[in-house]
């Protein structure tokens, strides 16, 4: 029986890891992300012997819903899951199952509110100060570092994942993940911060109409936030509303 740890290899996680960049392509209603989940676990659980491929595959098309950023996660946890099961450790497909529905919920809330709920209104309030100060390559950088946060936490996933195994559902109901994520969301409040700082400090320098733009933007922001409209939206909101303000400074 090999050694545990060297049957699927990084090779195949990395195959794993590629196929989940597409996971959206196959959404389905009756299953939502099951096929590809399954498309993503194919190329690795080809090296257990002793199971066929369809044999495998066949349990995982259940139902499953999670963060696309996060899903690598769980796809690493259930193929070192497989893993182990087949060396002989006593765990069973009702096991696994456990395991994906332990790990789905949590990590499609905490995903949702790190990557749409701040990462994402992060990157648009950068954008938004690039945009007042007319630096096009700024925007371009903003876009390019987004989703290279993005790729760079699917990647660490799959092998985070499969590294931990069950030890993924202790981690991420622990306090260490709680300071990630209170991180991220004191940096998006920072950002906003200075976004209203720059908004305040340019308009006074260009007139009595700019400078009312100002207050009826901040008014409007503090109010969709007063009223739950979710972070990501009021970011939303504000990108092209500012950069149409910016071309207003640009005129004057």
């Amino acid at each position: 029986m090999a050694e545990l740890g060297q049957e699927i290899g990084k090779f195949r996680l990395f195959g794993a890891f590629i196929r989940l960049l597409f996971l959206q392509g196959l959404l389905n209603r009756r299953g939502m992300q099951n096929l590809g989940l399954v498309s993503a676990l194919s190329p690795a659980t080809k090296v257990f012997d002793g199971f066929t491929d369809r044999t495998i595959l066949l349990k995982h098309l259940s139902f499953f819903n999670c963060n696309p950023n996060f899903t690598p996660l769980v796809v690493g946890g259930v193929l070192k899951l497989e893993e182990e099961k087949r060396a002989g450790k006593p765990i069973s497909d009702e096991d696994i199952e456990y395991f994906k529905r332990a790990l789905t919920g949590p990590l499609a809330a905490m995903g949702d509110m790190l990557f749409i709920g701040n990462l994402k209104p992060l990157a648009l309030t950068f954008a938004c100060i690039f945009a007042i100060y007319k630096l096009p390559l700024g925007l371009l950088a903003v876009f390019l570092l987004y989703n290279i946060a993005i790729i760079s936490c699917r990647l660490w996933g799959i092998y985070f994942g499969y590294a931990k195994g069950w030890e993924l559902v202790d981690f991420f109901s622990g306090s260490e993940f709680q300071k990630v994520l209170s991180i991220v969301e004191g940096a998006s409040a920072s950002v906003g911060g200075v976004l209203l700082g720059v908004l305040f400090y340019r308009f006074p320098q260009n007139g009595q109409t700019t400078l009312a733009l100002a207050g009826i933007l901040t008014a409007v922001t503090l109010y969709l936030l007063r009223r739950d409209v979710p972070a990501s939206w009021v970011a939303i909101i504000l990108f092209p509303t500012t950069a149409f303000i910016a071309l207003l400074i640009g005129q004057d």
